[in-house]
Formats: C-alpha cells, sequence, structure tokens
C-alpha cells in the first residue's frame, strides 16, 4: 500500500509538472521577448533569465497541484519577479567585488605590489637621509622646533612657551621650517 501511495504521488508529480512545462511551451516566444526586453537585449541573459524563472516556477509547484487559469500572466509575472531578484543580487554583489580583476592575475598583482613597497620603502630611506642632512644643516634653534612639533608632536602654545616667543612667531618658524625641509627634499 505504501509503494501504491508512492507511485500515485509521482504519477500526479509528473502530471502536474507536464502540465505546467505545457503553459510555459505555448507562453516561450512571449516570455522570450519580455526577457530580451528586462536584459537589454542580451540574447543570453534573457536565456538564463528564463531558465531561472521555469526552475522557480516548477519548484513553487513541486507537489502542488498545478491551477492556472492564466498561464501566460503566471509566467510573465514569476519571469518580472525573477528579474528583480537576480538584478537585486548581482547589486548586492556589487559593492563586495571589485570589478575588472581577473582572478588568475592576483598571483602577479601580489609580486608586483612587494616590488612597489620595496620601491616605495627605498625612496622613504632616501627622503629620510636627505631629511636629516638638511636638519644637521639647519641652525639649532629650527633642529629644537622640529623636536618639539614633529617628535614630541606639542602645540603651538607650549612651544612658543618653551622658547619664550609668541605663537605667532612659533607658527612662522615651523612654516619656515616646512619650507625648507620640503625644499631639500624636493617637493
Amino acid at each position: 500500500m505504501l509503494t501504491s501511495n508512492r507511485e500515485c504521488l509521482e504519477q500526479a508529480r509528473s502530471y502536474a509538472l507536464s502540465y505546467l512545462w505545457q503553459g510555459w511551451v505555448q507562453c516561450r516566444p512571449q516570455l522570450f521577448g519580455r526577457a530580451l526586453r528586462l536584459t537589454g537585449g542580451d540574447a543570453d541573459a534573457a536565456e538564463d533569465l528564463l531558465s531561472a524563472t521555469i526552475l522557480k516556477v516548477a519548484n513553487h509547484f513541486d507537489g502542488k497541484p498545478v491551477e492556472l487559469r492564466e498561464p501566460r500572466a503566471f509566467f510573465l509575472y514569476a519571469l518580472k519577479n525573477e528579474f528583480i531578484s537576480q538584478y537585486r543580487k548581482k547589486k548586492n554583489e556589487a559593492q563586495y567585488r571589485i570589478g575588472g580583476i581577473d582572478v588568475y592575475e592576483d598571483r602577479f598583482a601580489v609580486e608586483d605590489a612587494q616590488n612597489v613597497q620595496q620601491d616605495e620603502k627605498l625612496l622613504q630611506r632616501e627622503q629620510l637621509e636627505q631629511l636629516q642632512a638638511a636638519l644637521v644643516r639647519l641652525p639649532e634653534v629650527y633642529q629644537r622646533i622640529f623636536s618639539l612639533k614633529f617628535v614630541e608632536e606639542k602645540g603651538y602654545p607650549e612651544i612658543s612657551e618653551e622658547l619664550e616667543i609668541s605663537q605667532a612667531l612659533a607658527r612662522k618658524r615651523v612654516q619656515f621650517l616646512r619650507q625648507k625641509l620640503r625644499a631639500s627634499v624636493g617637493y
């Protein structure tokens, strides 16, 4: 008795899906036209959309009785919903994906990034050496201002207090110091 019930269920499912498939085949030209419009004329994307739609519809009716009064309207509605679903999924994925990157080029990009990092480190080291040489050539007052402002990270009120000068003069000397150091490094 159990096997006969399973056989009846399988027979009912196949009948329901065959009825569904007949409706799909009749409506397919109109559905393909709508899918083309939705995908901007891309025939491959339209075929993919149709395939995803029929799968979703078949899954929806799997094991349930199929009673469609207007199959064309139902399939068009399902097609539109599948398009919206795919659009949202692509939009969501686009937030997390960097376009235009080939996964096979990643290993080369890492090597290039390491080479760039080495080049940048070398350039920074050379600039620091130039900066250090320029600092040694500056008068002792400016060396002290450099130490207060950039090493100890003190503000203008503290610099002016320590050097016993006005805040405006402290700002002017820091500005002059920056100009000298940029000129020596080549900025």
